[in-house]
């Protein structure tokens, strides 16, 4: 992970059928940046493309990210081979103790189903070039360990059989193979004595793997390249599609920024401008490490609902990432926040599914704050959180039938009045929502809806 930000600011060109689509801008200070109209042109087109069935991948919006390898086994990162200067032949002693004994790719999917995910992506190949299937180009591979089974085929059977949808995340650069180092791209390791940087060759032996990726383990519906190469090659993006017709390619491969499917934010990235695709942000449980990291940091689940719902709320796609351990299994702490995620994710997954922005409403008490609507039902997001129990929702002076807070069911009071801080300056009613428990929900990202009677809604907006 970690890519390049001056790559990833790059977000610039479409597919021909992208061609006149807005992008998703993300809540916010973006918000306060980009102009209603592309926000809700964004979130519009992304809704009018999947409803056309262009993006198999993207009406399904929340998913499961997971990054294993024998890096697991140092229990550190996922760099550990980079970050700790380990010669080559060190590093590939993890793999003599890399057993996953307890490995269960149910269990995988049942973590994911717990967190409201509709989709994974594995790791198939990170920085450190070690293979999780069964790949006829190299020895380095999951099944020359004492695990000796293929991880990425059971995983594609269990998805199959239970309608979870699979994608792969591949890495460019490779420290393990002999020709790999490239100059032009970044997370490069020293070359080893013996080592040859011949592109030629290492192009030949990508294009091989991902032959194998994307024809032995059924439907792949998106292709996750990490760390851009700077090489123009168009010809890795078309053999992608051609061997899997329909499946979704991100935005760091072979030159590929003015073709790709969707942009990958991660971590703590801010965006500076709109974007001109369909976006899939990632984040991890865990602070330090993508992969498994002994006594990990983990973020709070006020972080990461309401990082989740900033993208949600305004058209793009999520991945939540977990690090499972040598053995195969999920750490505790992980699991246990994937299913709070979840049990918060079913409460307010309804305010995602169809539904545009309201750009002609900016609240001032909350500035942060992303409102949606789906016909008669407007929804508030506050990515940015609250801080109070309740909201003037200045300009709008509509009076909903229903206020309901997603996070509990409750219902909520609401009023059309003349509000003290208005008097005097603005002068005129406006709708009064309160009783919100605020400090009870502190740390979960809080969604509200309010149901107008119909047309209500679109004669105030128009009145704005």
């Amino acid at each position: 992970m970690e890519p390049n930000k001056a790559d990833v600011r790059q977000l610039f060109g479409r597919r021909k059928f992208l061609a006149g689509a807005a992008a998703v801008a993300v809540a916010g200070g973006l918000a306060a940046k980009a102009s209603g109209a592309i926000l809700a042109a964004a979130v519009a087109a992304t809704a009018a493309m999947a409803e056309a069935g262009q993006w198999k991948m993207f009406d399904r919006r929340l998913g499961m990210f997971v990054h294993w390898g024998i890096y697991s086994v140092g229990e550190w990162h996922e760099q550990e081979q980079w970050r700790r200067k380990m010669s080559r032949a060190d590093y590939e002693k993890l793999a003599e103790r890399f057993t996953a004994e307890k490995f269960s790719a149910d269990a995988f999917v049942d973590v994911a189903e717990s967190s409201g995910a509709e989709y994974i992506v594995i790791t198939s190949k990170h920085h450190d070039g070690f293979c999780m299937w069964d790949t006829a180009t190299t020895d380095y591979k999951v099944t020359n360990t004492p695990a000796k089974r293929d991880v990425i085929k059971e995983l594609a059977e269990a998805c199959r059989r239970r309608g979870m949808k699979l994608g792969f995340y591949y890495s460019n650069p490779d420290w393990h193979h002999s020709n790999a180092h490239n100059e032009r791209s970044t997370h490069q390791i020293p070359m080893e004595p013996g080592d040859i940087s011949d592109m030629e060759k290492y192009i030949a032996y990508v294009k091989t793997q991902v032959t194998e990726l994307l024809t032995n383990y059924g439907e792949v519906v998106c292709f996750f390249w990490d760390i851009p190469t700077n090489i123009d090659l168009p010809e890795m993006d078309a053999l992608v599609r051609r061997l899997q017709p329909g499946i979704m390619v991100n935005d760091r491969g072979w030159g590929n920024k003015a073709t790709c499917d969707y942009s990958t934010p991660e971590r703590d990235y801010k965006w500076d401008a709109p974007g001109e695709r369909h976006t899939e942000a990632c984040d991890a449980v865990g602070v330090q490490s993508w992969g498994y990291r002994a006594d990990e940091d983990y973020h709070t689940h006020g972080y990461l609902t309401r990082k989740i719902d900033k993208f949600l709320a305004t058209g793009a796609n999520f991945l939540l990432n977990v690090g499972p351990k040598s053995d195969g299994t999920i750490p505790d702490e992980a699991r246990a926040i994937m299913a709070e995620v979840g049990k918060w994710h079913a409460k307010v997954r309804d305010s995602y599914r169809g539904v545009t922005t309201v750009p002609q409403i900016r609240l001032k008490i909350a500035p942060g704050a992303v409102l949606t609507r789906r016909g008669d039902s407007l929804f508030v997001h506050f990515p940015d959180g609250l801080d109070a129990s309740g909201l003037d929702m200045r300009p709008l002076a509509a009076l909903p039938e229903k206020a309901t807070l997603l996070n509990t069911g409750k219902s909520l009071k609401t009023r059309v009045e003349l509000m003290p801080w208005n008097a005097g300056k603005f002068d005129r009613e406006t709708l009064h929502v309160w009783g919100i428990p605020a400090d009870d929900l502190a740390n979960e990202c809080i969604v509200i809806r309010l149901d107008f009677p119909a047309g209500a809604l679109d004669a105030a907006l128009s009145a704005l």
